[in-house]
């Protein structure tokens, strides 16, 4: 049997968290069992018109995050080729609410030959347009996230966010900023915020808080996994403050199953496909107001055998639910299906 041949077409470069997890990581699984794939980045000129080179040599064009009016274009190329679509949604298509850009992931995904959703609300959303579509939550490489021995008890516990700092910045700062004034006010803890990006909210709300070190880090080699463990590993709890509304409910959920892989605890909102990862008390807490936020960040950093605890289950929880490998199975189960009946 020919080798069958997948072409991701992803929205970014390894630096770009969704492309690199949902792209990079899901093609080098793939490749270990025997799939041919080939990444192009990007939605520039140069970018499409590679696709549109690369279509006819290829079995199978997966779509991550891409929904201009050329992708459409590409898509339905494609699919007059006879090839194997599938559209990738990991987010709401739109921050926004661009009405162009969700008429177009409506196309793609009701012209796709498959959707695969990061999150059981974006499964429904993706179910409103097609009838192929598939749950494939955002996973792992477990490799990348080794846990690291901890610190020395006594040092000032490391309380730690990690992301694209001015995207979440409304939620860091409305969630955050009074939880740490009172933990602050009754002990001294280290804030470290990873991927500032120089956005100066973020360093007007964090930098004076009395009792709490704060240490933003504005940009790292994103695409260096050792660089995200080394950043990662400092962390003796991971924060994941995320405010209730309509783009957040969709999300999936990475950020905490990176902290998890690590054997760090999470505190975060129980918003989403949170509650659904981190079942509270046993491997996170989950508080929903601002007293409940201090009190969680309060009782962790008091409780270095809670910590540890909680870590452990964390880790456990990703090595046998989160991990890339078992869902790059899936997919390519999913894919084998489609080719049976197309």
């Amino acid at each position: 049997m020919p080798q069958l041949k997948i072409l991701f077409c992803l929205l970014g470069d390894r630096t770009k968290a969704s492309s690199r997890v949902r792209g990079y990581w899901m093609a080098e699984e793939l490749e270990k069992r025997g799939i041919k794939c080939t990444i192009i980045a990007g939605g520039g000129r140069q970018a499409l018109l590679k696709i549109l080179k690369k279509i006819p040599f290829h079995d199978v064009i997966f779509f991550q995050k891409n929904a201009s009016k050329w992708h459409v274009r590409l898509m339905g190329l494609a699919n007059s080729l006879g090839k194997i679509t599938i559209f990738d949604l990991d987010d709401a298509p739109s921050r926004i609410n661009s009405p162009v850009t969700l008429k177009n992931a409506g196309k793609m995904m009701a012209n796709a030959s498959a959707v695969i959703a990061g999150s059981q609300p974006l499964l429904g959303y993706a179910k409103e347009y097609i009838e192929n579509a598939f749950y494939l939550p955002t996973c792992v490489k477990l490799e990348n996230y080794a846990p690291l021995e901890k610190k020395a008890p006594g040092k000032t516990v490391c309380l730690g966010w990690i992301g694209n700092g001015p995207h979440y910045a409304e939620d860091l700062i409305k969630i955050l900023s009074g939880p740490l004034q009172q933990v602050g006010a009754a002990q001294q803890v280290r804030f470290k915020l990873v991927g500032a990006c120089g956005d100066r909210r973020l360093y007007n709300a964090f930098s004076n808080i009395a009792g709490v070190e704060a240490e933003l880090i504005d940009q790292i080699p994103w695409g260096d996994s050792e660089a995200v463990r080394n950043q990662l590993a400092d962390f003796d709890i991971g924060l994941y403050p995320i405010l209730p509304n309509a783009f957040n409910e969709n999300k999936c959920g990475f950020k905490a199953l990176e902290y998890m892989a690590m054997g760090i605890p999470v505190i975060a909102s129980p918003v989403g496909v949170l509650c659904d990862i981190i079942e509270h008390s046993k491997d996170g807490l989950l508080p929903d107001s601002e007293d409940g936020w201090a009190n969680a960040i309060a009782f962790l950093s008091t409780a270095s055998d809670k910590r540890k605890i909680m870590g452990k289950k964390g880790r456990l929880k990703v090595e046998t639910e989160y991990d890339i490998g078992q869902h790059a199975d899936f997919l390519l189960n999913v894919i084998t299906c489609l080719r049976k009946f197309s």
